[in-house]
């Protein structure tokens, strides 16, 4: 007999459990389904960053000690740099408005996605190694292929919460797809041996921006977004060989970096995926899986559990509703109120930045204008609003 659930949420990153905690902490008794096809979190090609505007929400989710209990280190600022200059600040408050914490987070990946998970779990039902491979609509419901280590099976619900990433299925079942507007690529390690301070920092360099992010330790993740001119050399360097040479290339970070050990390298796939709605007849979109935003900062994990809070409000509206798109307007509402100046900034902006003269121009005047530095990195630290 084919299993029947009220909400499937496929995905259990950041976004797919902090929906799962916040929905089920609102509204007790929601009868909530979490599927992960990973049988535990593992390590993502991610900036390892979350700003003030996730911790807050993480206070609120009621896991801020425990993700500070990994090992999260507090980072207190951004810096830009370039070789004519640097945006530096602290979050200081701006226009009157203040960060939660005066700090965003370096935190290990795996370990944040353990710890909303195991939150999640108390409150939810969670499966892990648990894949959807097919989905297909049947009148109100959606129908989804689950597979494990037992074979496969059905399970029917109305309403699918896509936090299923950037090739999210989801997303493609549900006819939101959207061709992306380029090809970026990324690499992604955790490093020793580099001196850092209090600040998360992006570097420009010939062959693109590296972030950097102090996870405590002694150890930084590292992520390298390849300038345009520099795609090609994926096809014929190693990704270490490439990281290697991208430090080297970069002149704020050359003799910092000299005596860096580098960790196992993962690399992304295309970034920059795209949605035509976050909402459609019984489903809804978080996460990557909404539509990627460009990396600057390493804004993913924030722009997920900021989505979570925003669809936690919606679902607790549905009652009994069919969950169909009008009944799932309010989220989608929510998410351009939230989102929609947000992306077209990070847009300008890495439109901006993928031009070096440009970008190193634009980084030298910002930066010695100390208001404008303060609101760059309020903007990009998610505390205040575009």
């Amino acid at each position: 007999m084919t299993e029947t659930r009220a909400v499937v949420i496929v995905g259990g990153g950041p976004g797919g459990a902090m929906t799962a905690l916040l929905s089920a902490r609102a509204h007790p008794g929601l009868d909530l389904l979490v599927l992960d096809a990973a049988p535990a979190p593992q390590r993502k090609p991610c900036g390892e960053f979350l700003s003030p505007d996730g911790v807050r929400i993480l206070n609120e989710a009621g896991v801020e000690a425990a993700v500070m209990a990994t090992g999260a280190h507090p980072l207190f600022g951004l810096s830009l740099v370039s070789p004519l200059g640097a945006v530096r600040s602290d979050y200081h408050p701006v226009c009157g408005i203040a960060p939660f914490r005066p700090y965003g987070l370096g935190v290990r990946r795996d370990r944040f996605d353990a710890v909303l998970l195991a939150a999640a779990a108390q409150r939810a039902e969670v499966r892990q190694g648990v894949r959807v491979v097919g989905m297909e609509r049947r009148g109100a419901l959606w129908r989804l292929r689950l597979r494990d280590q037992g074979g496969e099976r059905d399970l029917d619900t109305p309403l699918v919460i896509g936090a299923d990433g950037r090739q999210s299925l989801v997303r493609r079942r549900a006819g939101l797809d959207a061709p992306p507007p380029r090809q970026r690529f990324a690499l992604v390690c955790r490093a020793t041996g580099i001196a850092h301070g209090r600040h998360g920092e992006m570097h420009l360099g010939p062959l693109g921006q590296v972030g950097l992010a102090p996870l405590g330790g002694g150890e930084v993740n590292l992520n390298l977004l390849l300038a345009e001119p520099a795609r090609s050399l994926l096809r014929h360097r190693p990704p270490a060989t490439l990281m290697a040479a991208a430090l080297r290339a970069t002149e704020s970070l050359r003799a910092r970096t000299r005596s860096a050990r580098l960790g196992p390298l993962l690399a992304t796939g295309s970034l920059p995926q795209r949605s035509t709605s976050v909402v459609g007849d019984g489903v809804a979109l978080v996460g990557d899986a909404a539509g990627f935003c460009d990396p600057f900062t390493g804004e993913g994990m924030c722009l997920a559990l900021q989505a979570a809070e925003a669809l936690a409000v919606t679902l607790g509206g549905l009652h009994a509703r069919m969950p169909d798109r009008a009944a799932l307007a309010g989220y989608a509402r929510a998410y351009r109120r939230r989102f929609a100046l947000r992306r077209s900034f990070a847009e300008g902006l890495q439109r901006c930045l993928g031009r070096r003269a440009i970008a190193e121009r634009l980084v030298e005047v910002i930066g010695r204008q100390q208001a404008l530095s303060r609101v760059l990195i309020a903007v990009t630290g998610d505390y205040l609003p575009v």
